[in-house]
């Protein structure tokens, strides 16, 4: 058995600015734990406004520490709910979603390993 303390494990993380990220403030402000079956388990610190994104299952999401305002398009157009340390939110797979956080947020999340896409924020 392994046990994950997640404030530990995100405790080296740095934030990385969406809108400025670079390969190497990627690979400091990510870290990948564990696969869940067909899914990756990892926690993720940033800040700024992500690019639309879809996955072809469910997505889960703790917020560690810090807030969201999380985006989802619908059928009835875009609604928006925020997210502050120890919310978590599942986001219906096939659901184009994104998220701003003007300061930093960790999460921690369960995201398909392939199929995912992406789109500019706009």
């Amino acid at each position: 058995m392994t046990i994950f303390n997640l404030p530990k494990e995100a405790a080296d993380l740095s934030v990385i600015d969406i809108e400025k990220k670079t390969e190497t403030v990627s690979s400091n402000g990510l870290k990948m734990l564990f696969p869940f079956g067909t899914h990756d388990v990892g926690l993720l610190r940033f800040k700024g406004s992500t690019p639309w994104e879809e996955h072809p299952n469910d997505e889960f999401l703790l917020v560690v520490e810090g807030e969201t305002t999380l985006t989802l398009r619908t059928e009835d157009g875009e609604a928006s709910s925020t997210a502050t340390q120890g919310d978590v939110l599942v986001i219906p797979g096939k659901t184009w979603h994104r998220q701003d956080a003007p300061v930093s947020v960790t999460l921690m999340f369960i995201t398909n390993h392939d199929g995912n896409r992406h789109q500019a924020a706009s």
